[in-house]
């Protein structure tokens, strides 16, 4: 080629392809280019991808490859995605699946380069992307419009080809590296505030709440984890959780992990007091916590009730339970935003769950409806089990199902799932009144939270406690009254209102102090279901623990009540028979 050739084919590159163009770029593996990788002699910039005349030849002086791919896929997505990559892709995978010499080409020949691998391909590392595109965003498909996905918006750089697929080329220009002067990974446009990604992908509340994750101005920079150098959560956008190349191969194009991580490592990265403000991995790593410590990542965002792959509830007690941060928590539509009832909090924005009639509900309205996907329908229950579960009372009336214990037409149940019914509550410690509705979180939620007084993050993500309590409720029968003993109970009901004369119980002292028997031994925590039980023998919670009340020398194992403040009971405790004794 003449010097006026070079200077032309040169300047082609550098001012029709872009203000910078593919001279100079990583691109450009000529003798002169750049990068690690370039030609011994060649002088040329385009002609390792490109045919100067050949109509559709044009942009193909690469050789196809013959490796066998692994596609991208997952159990959500819609659109047919080729096993074969075509079109535009097929070029740029000639060098960046590592199968094919760099300097290979169709009207050159194999043009001698340094820096490559020993056999001229490209060398191991993030542009070696491979055969197995599992990782990768997908690619050579007509994209099929969803809830949540749709054909890029104009004027945002990111196009489909002309058959209207989506090929490397929607996100990257070949000939143009900083397009986005921070990434500089030859996007078309620059990805800061996740503009590239959401010329495709409109996430429900993403933009509209806005999401905590969309607008956090949060410091999040290389130093703290993040895979640019934008510097803030809300710049970072998407590529703070998701990854379109070298992801997780278990899909969604989650920024890939170590398996003995678990499910929740991604979102702990951030959400342990580095980058969010409140360290919630210090809660998931108690003895009593929602997370996913396992090698597995066991949640699948398909799940819904009675899907044949994934049915949440589940329907088989042979399931593995799971509870990661995404079974309770929408990342792209949580948001800070203080629990107002009776909606949930914002960090539950979002989510779906079931609601009272065990309908699917999205998004849900009330805290229970979310806890309710594990916590009612489900078919493997560990409470089911109650008597190998160390320190769980074993109940009379037992109803695992707490879509039933908290219904309206329960025997009697804790006010989580509507208003109290009881006028006569008066141990109840203000601003409670017998009216009030409660949350489940307002029992189950970290030990160190600020519920419990502390500084830590709200909601059940651990506790120290059994049966993830925000405080202490002891169980063991001779339990030894004190404030810590049942610091639960406390927490809503006066201590010294419980222990006195003027209750509505009045021989409460007698048995919780004198006799040392426990609040559970009487009262279920959460309700009796009216599948179980009934509102005369089972008023006021009352369903006894099997381990430390049994039936009287008559056979009899009962409560009944008789009205406002009296009651009877048939039954033999701590030795002594109760012949429907009476108060």
């Amino acid at each position: 080629m003449s010097r006026l050739a070079l200077v032309l084919s040169a300047s082609l590159c550098a001012t029709a392809l872009g203000q910078q163009g593919v001279a100079g770029s990583k691109h450009d593996l000529s003798v002169t280019g750049p990068g690690p990788v370039r030609a011994a002699s060649e002088t040329r910039v385009c002609i390792f991808c490109h045919v100067g005349h050949g109509g559709e030849a044009l942009g193909q002086n690469r050789p196809s490859s013959e490796a066998a791919y692994q596609p991208y896929g997952s159990t959500t997505l819609r659109s047919n995605v080729r096993s074969t990559p075509s079109g535009a892709t097929r070029v740029c995978l000639s060098c960046h699946d590592g199968t094919i010499a760099l300097g290979k080409t169709l009207a050159s020949g194999t043009i001698p380069l340094v820096g490559a691998a020993p056999d001229g391909r490209m060398p191991l590392g993030a542009s070696n992307l491979g055969t197995d595109l599992r990782r990768t965003h997908p690619v050579s498909f007509a994209a099929v419009p969803s809830d949540t996905a749709h054909p890029p918006k104009a004027d945002t750089g990111v196009k489909l080809d002309r058959k209207g697929e989506l090929q490397c080329t929607a996100c990257h220009d070949p000939h143009r590296e900083d397009a986005d002067p921070v990434v500089r990974k030859f996007l078309v446009a620059s990805n800061r505030y996740s503009a590239v990604c959401t010329s495709c992908h409109e996430l429900p509340s993403w933009a509209t709440n806005p999401s905590a994750h969309q607008s956090s101005p949060a410091p999040y920079d290389v130093a703290r984890g993040a895979p640019t150098a934008y510097g803030t959560v809300a710049e970072n956008g998407c590529a703070a959780c998701h990854g379109s190349h070298g992801a997780d191969e278990g899909g969604r194009l989650l920024r890939a992990r170590r398996p003995e991580e678990g499910g929740d490592a991604l979102c702990l990265s951030c959400h342990d007091g580095k980058v969010a403000a409140l360290d919630v991995s210090r809660d998931a790593a108690k003895p009593y916590a929602h997370a996913d410590r396992g090698p597995d990542r066991i949640h699948d965002a398909a799940e819904q009730p009675r899907d044949p792959r994934h049915a949440l509830p589940e329907t088989s007690p042979s399931q593995r339970r799971h509870a990661t941060c995404v079974d309770c928590h929408e990342p792209h539509a949580a948001f800070h935003r203080p629990a107002l009832a009776p909606r949930p909090s914002g960090a539950l924005a979002g989510a779906w769950g079931i609601d009272l009639s065990g309908s699917v509900v999205r998004p849900v309205e009330h805290e229970y409806e979310l806890c309710f996907k594990c916590h009612a329908d489900s078919a493997n229950q560990p409470q089911a089990r109650a008597p190998i579960i160390p320190g769980a009372p074993r109940r009379a009336a037992q109803d695992v199902n707490l879509r039933r214990a908290f219904a309206p037409d329960a025997a009697s149940a804790h006010p989580v799932a509507s208003p109290g019914r009881s006028a006569d509550v008066p141990s109840l410690v203000p601003p409670l009144t017998a009216a009030s509705q409660i949350y489940c979180s307002d029992c189950h939620a970290s030990d160190t939270g600020k519920g419990a007084g502390g500084q830590g993050p709200s909601g059940p993500h651990g506790s120290i406690y059994p049966f993830l309590l925000e405080r202490n409720l002891s169980t063991a029968d001779r339990t030894v009254e004190s404030p810590f003993a049942y610091a639960l109970c406390y927490k809503c009901h006066a201590r010294d209102a419980v222990l006195s004369d003027a209750s509505p119980f009045a021989p409460h002292r007698r048995h919780v102090v004198d006799q040392s028997t426990p609040c559970t031994a009487c009262h279920a925590s959460h309700g009796i279901s009216a599948d179980r039980g009934n509102p005369v023998n089972n008023a006021h919670l009352i369903d006894f623990d099997l381990a430390i009340v049994r039936a009287s020398g008559t056979g009899l194992l009962e409560y009944s009540s008789r009205g406002a403040r009296s009651g009877a009971c048939s039954l033999s405790c701590h030795g002594h028979e109760h012949a429907g004794s009476s108060y």
